[in-house]
């Protein structure tokens, strides 16, 4: 299983499309996808991204590298190419997303706590590695096949460069999460074939720092 960001992994998709445009026969260079503006003909003299693998136009480096200093980043959502649809443009991608939208908000309409909750993670950085403890919310454990699931899911969620360590948390969460009424904590929705997922991010030091909830599917 990958697990891969959204919007950041369709950004990255539709650059490689658009640095192909960079010739010397192009009429125009591609537009910046942040700002929507024309990049530069000169492809090294546009700047590369601080959270994509992507660049962007000379001014919209200069505002992200200001922005990264405040820790206050622009997220991807709010990028042009994401306002204006671009990135949907893209076919299907068959790998598990982890995104600000919540498809399962009816859920939760009965209580905070789901029947169908099959189990929960909660993890801590230590400064040196994570260290992960499991709660079983149900008798009965989940058929192989989900349990599979559950492994697959968490092996390839701490493989992230973004779960590195604690400060890689961080950045990821004010960049590419959705924040809460609490700045040290923000939220992430995920979707695999048996689950529904709910990742809770907290930036805090010497606390759980990763929550992930399973809720099986009808």
């Amino acid at each position: 299983m990958k697990i891969r960001i959204y919007p950041k992994s369709l950004l990255e998709a539709v650059w490689q499309q658009d640095k192909l445009l960079f010739t010397p026969e192009a009429e125009q260079p591609p537009l910046c996808l942040r700002c929507g503006q024309p990049l530069n003909r000169r492809l090294m003299v546009n700047a590369l991204s601080r959270y994509a693998d992507v660049h962007i136009c000379e001014a919209c480096g200069m505002d992200e590298a200001l922005r990264d200093a405040n820790h206050c980043p622009l997220p991807l959502e709010e990028w042009a190419a994401v306002k204006n649809g671009l990135a949907e443009d893209l076919p299907d991608c068959e790998e598990v997303l982890l995104t600000t939208v919540c498809s399962f908000e009816n859920l939760f309409q009965q209580g905070s706590r789901p029947a169908s909750e099959v189990a929960y993670s909660r993890s801590d950085y230590d400064g040196w590695k994570w260290w992960t403890t499991w709660h079983q919310c149900q008798k009965d454990k989940p058929v192989l096949e989900a349990a599979r699931e559950i492994d697959a899911f968490q092996n390839a969620l701490f493989e992230l460069p973004e779960l590195q360590n604690l400060d890689t948390l961080a950045r990821l969460c004010r960049c590419h999460a959705q924040p809460t009424s609490d700045p040290t904590e923000f939220n992430l929705f995920s979707e695999t074939a048996y689950f529904h997922i709910w990742l809770r991010l907290i930036t805090r030091h010497q606390d759980y720092n990763v929550y992930v909830h399973y809720y099986l599917k009808d």
